[in-house]
């Protein structure tokens, strides 16, 4: 995790920020999530997106100067001077930032992962969980050069705590309430795992499985949902897999992005 992340006190937040924030409060649905003897309560947005009380904060920040901009985009629009549409074939994904800088893990580093067995409920859904983030994976380290390892030694480890890996990915029942849900570079160690809702393994899933870990796994390269743009229209987006990513995806998303060197994720 960044040095430099920080949070901003609910005191400090604007006016129309903290009535964001309240807005949110009561809308949102929370979903508790335990490691082993620890329980955390989280905050569900965007269909596969958990956040805790300082991460709601900031990104009630964001949804408020978002809706501000977009606002201002519509009286420009009403006065003829709208803004300039986007060029077509320009990539969707938006990175997560840190102080302006854009997150990403330290260049060469393996993200190792394991898949916990013991809390899949049968070994036919732990068996299509690892066949899933094998093409996943895949997938990924053919766009973009990162390096992904399956350490199957510690698949079977006791328990839900992180046997070593930089990340686990493990079921749990979320009443459906996510498909799949994983989490940035830049989030708290402990909460650095993928985790699979019983629905994922439905046989009538709307959304092809692979599909749906290769999107959570854009979160953990540190990729946002499209619509967080200004330019984007506003929704509330599920958790939907997007096409198969390609590298000119990456490279559209780097061309817009901050010109300052990415803060780099331990």
């Amino acid at each position: 995790m960044p040095d430099d992340t920080t949070s901003t006190s609910s005191s400090a937040a604007a006016p129309a920020a903290q009535d964001m924030l309240s807005r949110l409060k009561s809308s949102l649905k929370k979903i508790t999530i335990e490691d082993d003897d620890v329980a955390e309560e989280l905050y569900r947005v965007e269909g596969d997106l958990l956040l805790d009380e300082d991460q709601l904060e900031i990104y009630a920040q964001q949804r408020e100067a978002l809706e501000k901009e977009r606002s201002l985009q519509k009286e420009r629009a009403a006065l003829g001077a709208g803004d300039v549409a986007p060029q077509e074939g320009r990539s969707s994904l938006v990175g997560v930032t840190s102080n302006g800088k854009l997150v990403r893990w330290k260049p060469g580093l393996v993200l190792t992962y394991c898949v916990l067995k013991n809390t899949f409920s049968s070994t036919e859904r732990y068996e299509k969980a690892v066949a899933g983030m094998k093409q996943a994976t895949w997938a990924w380290e053919n766009t973009c050069g990162i390096t992904f390892q399956h350490k199957s030694e510690l698949d079977n480890s006791n328990g839900t705590a992180n046997p070593g890996t930089l990340f686990t990915v493990r079921e749990i029942d979320a009443g459906g309430q996510f498909i799949a849900a994983a989490f940035f570079p830049n989030d708290p160690k402990n909460r650095r795992r993928v985790l699979i809702d019983p629905s994922y393994f439905d046989q009538n899933l709307s959304f092809d499985p692979v599909g749906v870990l290769r999107h959570e796994l854009g979160h953990v390269l540190g990729f946002r949902h499209e619509h967080i743009r200004s330019q984007a229209p506003p929704r509330t987006v599920p958790a939907t897999p997007p096409p198969r990513p390609r590298r000119t995806i990456v490279q559209g998303e780097q061309r817009r992005s901050p010109t300052h060197a990415p803060a780099i994720a331990k």
